[in-house]
């Protein structure tokens, strides 16, 4: 139950940063000139688990203000 729950979402928040992080690094290193596979990569990467984390902190922060609504 743990893997449809958490982590399928969690990867699929990954792999859309991920994507949009290496769409853009793509389009800056072909307008920059930049012959090379690996800055899109690293930058798909980081985008995806930057994310990840966004999301993680504003559902973390969206539970704790939804209990301290009930508290009042």
């Amino acid at each position: 139950m743990f893997v449809v729950v958490v982590a399928v979402p969690a990867l699929l928040v990954v792999v859309l940063g991920y994507v949009v992080g290496h769409a853009v690094a793509t389009q800056v290193c072909a307008a920059l000139g930049v012959e090379t596979q690996r800055p899109p990569e690293v930058a798909g990467w980081v985008t995806g688990l930057v994310l990840l984390a966004v999301v993680v902190r504003a559902l973390v922060h969206r539970r704790r203000s939804r209990r301290a609504g009930h508290q009042k």
